[in-house]
């Protein structure tokens, strides 16, 4: 298994991550079962995911969490990945942290560990950054949105 951790901040109140973040995945509900149908890019390079997210919040937890399950959309030598989204305070409330953290294990056999190593681990990294990075700039594209609806309204 090959671990990913990333995280990335957005720019909108901590109390609104939640509603945000499904509106985001609902806004993308998958043509077929549950699930988001979203795009993954490394570089220049982009394939169709489904990406299931499922409520994991413990007792002890201030902020939602969420189990993660990742598979292509469609056939080919990708990963399946498991894992942790969850939603973490910054220091004023007024941002968040999104934090993806899980493994993979590379597909093809000893092949496929070979290629991992060489330049599959760092192409997940980059779709794993990338879907955080669209996922932020989405919700702060909503707030902004939210916040000029209400000034517009005064």
């Amino acid at each position: 298994m090959t671990a990913i951790a990333e995280k990335a901040l957005v720019h909108a109140p901590l109390a609104s991550a939640s509603g945000f973040l499904e509106a985001f995945f609902a806004d993308r509900a998958a043509p077929q079962g549950e699930g988001a149908r979203v795009i993954l890019r490394a570089g220049n390079a982009g394939h169709a995911a489904i990406l299931t997210l499922k409520p994991a919040h413990r007792p002890e937890d201030m902020t939602p969490r969420y189990r993660v399950h990742c598979e292509a959309d469609g056939s080919g030598p990708y990963p399946t990945y498991d894992g942790e989204l969850s939603i973490g305070a910054d220091v004023d409330y007024d941002a968040f942290w999104l934090v993806l953290e899980g493994a993979y294990a590379p597909p093809g056999g000893p092949a496929g560990k070979i290629f991992d190593v060489v330049a599959g681990r760092a192409i997940a990294a980059a779709a794993a950054r990338g879907l955080l990075a669209q996922i932020r700039a989405e919700i702060e594209v909503l707030f902004s949105a939210q916040e000029r609806a209400k000034v517009s309204a005064n």
